[in-house]
């Protein structure tokens, strides 16, 4: 990002002759307004896609050169040390020799000068010109006078009350000096900076936290699925096994166990996919197939409990639909949890109608009732994670109809409800023909 040009530290020169002496004024003016372009520039470009904290501070370094220093060092605080993560130079042939000064130093305690004094105090250090080398001088600043500064600053970037990293600006190859008025915005530079870094951090640990709790959830899975296979295919042993007499004792026993198994392997099967649409990381496999095959697939397994409440289930699918790039597997578990949930809330007899049809861009998908309907004030609540309605039994876990919306967000589509008490809800999803870019 091209930041406003902005030099800091020139002296006002006097008034030339026949001059209006509201001039220092109106300078004055647009150097602040100067300032504060160029302070806005640089925090949306750290702010934008800043996903690393190294990152982020490399581009600091590289947003501050030439504007603020010639040279500019970024250090991160690493415990009892902190390492360099950037190093710039306004002149690119010169970089190479900022960045092979050594990358790590300690970090003193009690120490006052230095990046070490900066992080110890927490507050900035100003040289607006360079003292002579004391004896026992901090190794950061050992190493900045092998560039020969004539003036430099140190700012601690600090958020929730910890010095984070520091940030060196110097003066060099310029007769440019720093005095208190640049020190002054530096803070404000070095205070945004903070915060972006901050955010940084922040968003690194919250990744991990999703990986951590994605492994975990990867390891139950693969420990429970194991066992769940064996004791089901052990109950479909059992079932050929009963004796003649008691069969139908047994199967209805054997049933219920399979039943309650499938049931804990679909539960697994949704927290994976809950902490992957959570992380953003639901992985679809597109290939085309027709929008009639995959509905055929969601509504087979369903049939029979729809024979068992007496229901009627109509499926709507012209076979002339345009095909469309889409994951059929995932879009059947769509559809099968819609219809699911349609049997589900729907009395003995009712009429349950899937529908396909065109739409603008690709096909648009509904699932229609004419159960009870959904409250207006629940609607807002219906796709949320782990959300029951109040009252009455609970019927599930609170996962599918949040699996089913970001299924089909992945997809790039949108779902929605359409409904209202006594006369049914109508669940649509769209999905466009083309994978989103």
């Amino acid at each position: 990002m091209a930041l406003p040009p902005y030099q800091p530290g020139e002296a006002a020169s006097p008034l030339p002759e026949g001059a209006r002496p509201d001039e220092p004024l109106r300078a004055q003016l647009e150097e602040t307004q100067r300032q504060m372009a160029f302070l806005s520039h640089l925090t949306v470009a750290l702010f934008e896609n800043a996903r690393g904290h190294r990152a982020t501070l490399g581009r600091l370094a590289k947003l501050v050169v030439p504007h603020l220093a010639d040279w500019c060092f970024v250090d991160l605080v690493c415990g009892d040390h902190v390492e360099r993560i950037a190093a710039e130079h306004w002149n690119p042939d010169l970089v190479p020799a900022a960045r092979a000064l050594p990358r790590r130093f300690p970090l003193a305690p009690g120490a006052t000068a230095g990046v070490a004094g900066a992080v110890a105090t927490g507050r900035p250090v100003l040289a607006e010109t360079v003292p002579p080398p004391a004896r026992d001088e901090p190794e950061d600043l050992v190493a900045l006078r092998l560039l020969r500064p004539r003036s430099f600053m140190i700012l601690p970037l600090r958020a929730r009350g910890r010095t984070r990293a520091a940030l060196t600006l110097a003066f060099a190859e310029s007769i440019r000096r720093y005095g208190a008025a640049d020190l002054a915005f530096a803070e404000d530079l070095a205070a945004r900076a903070a915060m972006a870094l901050e955010n940084a951090l922040l968003f690194e640990e919250v990744e991990r936290a999703v990986q951590a709790r994605e492994d975990m959830l990867s390891i139950v899975s693969h420990d429970l699925k194991n066992p769940m296979a064996a004791l089901l295919l052990g109950i479909q042993r059992l079932a050929r096994l009963v004796d003649e007499t008691k069969r139908p004792q047994g199967q209805q026993l054997l049933g219920r166990l399979e039943r309650n198994i499938r049931g804990m392997n679909r539960l697994v099967d949704g927290l994976l996919d809950l902490a992957r649409i959570e992380a953003g990381r639901l992985r679809l496999d597109r290939r085309p197939e027709a929008a009639a095959s995959v509905a055929a697939r969601a509504v087979e397994p369903l049939e029979p409990l729809v024979a068992e409440r007496s229901q009627h289930l109509e499926v709507r699918v012209p076979g002339d639909l345009p095909t469309v790039l889409w994951d059929p597997d995932r879009i059947v578990q769509v559809l099968a949890n819609l219809v699911g949930n349609a049997i589900k809330y729907s009395p003995p007899g009712a009429e349950i109608l899937v529908r396909a049809e065109r739409a603008a861009d690709g096909l648009r998908i509904s699932v229609q009732d004419n159960g009870p309907g959904i409250p207006e004030e629940l609607v807002e609540h219906l796709f949320d994670r782990f959300w029951q309605p109040p009252g009455g039994q609970k019927r599930g876990h609170g996962l599918g109809l949040f699996i089913v919306k970001g299924v089909v967000e992945a997809h790039g589509g949108r779902v929605w409800v359409e409904t209202a008490p006594g006369h049914g809800s109508t669940f649509v999803f769209t999905v466009p023909a083309a994978p989103p870019a």
